[in-house]
């Protein structure tokens, strides 16, 4: 995410807390019932972390109305594939709807992450977060203890209400090779009935675009070059027919689908770029790291120059997606 997100959503909190001041401050002459006070505060705080939500994120913003319009609380809550960004996102939710009273109630939450380095930072945010007591986070692979596989089944006996998998089908093929198709029949088990399944995506990179974009189809065909040559395995996203598709297969009801354009200015494709880079060392060959290198920095002036020229300073090129799938009773 862009520090330009960052940066109005610490204003917009700034904001709130001034205004949860100002509220506290009026009320030093009795003006304002202690009872009425408390609710002022409580509704600027559910109205900054829905307007956070969906501003900054709109997938999670999508989530959040769609949940609204089923009537049901999110329960007990299953992040999938967690990140820190998802983490934060369940934070605000559990800031909101914490009270059983609330409609939309969380009461827990449990957090997966295949990386235990990536645990211990995700332990830490929650920590910081003010919410490690409200839920865990586990790390493991959803393959490992399925159908005769090697390793400790996740989540045993566990059954959650709600269950997000944020970006979670494009890294299965880099933690769980060729699991894709087992994926959410393994995850589906730990689904109540009646519950909701949300999924995110990143609709694949085409092969090739007209304009200014294909210069970023370029980019991460070099990209996932570089990370295989390192001997690695780069994601492998998924469309939405696809995913559509094996939903049904697992019995699950596809209620929603909903495409959010992307739009790349440099920023976002220098990540890219500095993706490719970091996997130079771990090309053992001399002269095949070197035309890496170059044909890297070559790509790299093209993009600027690319986006340069682009209105505004980017391009139009694909789609992320939001698919709501929920469990019948």
């Amino acid at each position: 995410h862009t520090m330009k997100i960052i940066q109005a959503s610490t204003m917009k909190i700034f904001s709130c807390k001034l205004s949860i001041f100002l509220l506290l401050s009026s009320s030093s002459n009795g003006f304002i019932s202690s009872k009425r006070r408390i609710n002022n505060i409580n509704n600027s705080l559910t109205k900054i972390w829905s307007e956070l939500a969906q501003e900054s994120d709109p997938a999670l913003g999508h989530i959040e109305k769609m949940q609204e319009s089923t009537g049901r609380p999110y329960g007990d809550f299953l992040d999938a594939g967690t990140g820190i960004y998802s983490l934060r996102w369940i934070a605000s939710l559990l800031n909101r709807y914490s009270n059983p009273k609330e409609k939309l109630h969380i009461s827990s939450f449990v957090a997966v992450t295949a990386d235990e380095n990536f645990q211990r930072n995700c332990e830490a945010k929650a920590e910081e977060l003010g919410v490690n007591e409200s839920g865990e986070v586990l790390v493991g692979n959803w393959a490992a203890g399925y159908n005769g596989m090697e390793g400790e089944e996740l989540c045993k006996s566990k059954m959650f209400d709600t269950i997000l998998c944020d970006y979670l089908v494009g890294a299965v093929d880099f933690f769980a090779p060729f699991f894709q198709d087992q994926l959410f029949h393994r995850i589906n088990q730990h689904l109540k009935p009646g519950g909701v399944m949300y999924l995110t995506g990143l609709n694949p990179i085409p092969e090739k675009a007209d304009g200014f974009a294909d210069v970023f189809c370029r980019v991460t065909k070099l990209r996932d070059a570089c990370i295989l040559l390192a001997r690695s395995r780069p994601y492998r996203e998924h469309p939405t027919e696809w995913v559509v598709r094996h939903l049904e297969l697992t019995g699950l009801k596809v209620v929603d689908v909903q495409t959010f354009k992307n739009k790349y200015d440099y920023t976002k494709i220098s990540a890219q770029i500095r993706a490719a880079k970091s996997t130079l060392p771990f090309i053992s060959n001399d002269e095949l790291r070197d035309t890496m290198k170059k044909q890297i920095e070559e790509l790299d002036d093209e993009c600027k120059e690319a986006c340069e020229k682009s209105p505004g300073g980017e391009f139009e090129l694909g789609f992320d997606w939001v698919i709501t799938a929920v469990k019948e009773q």
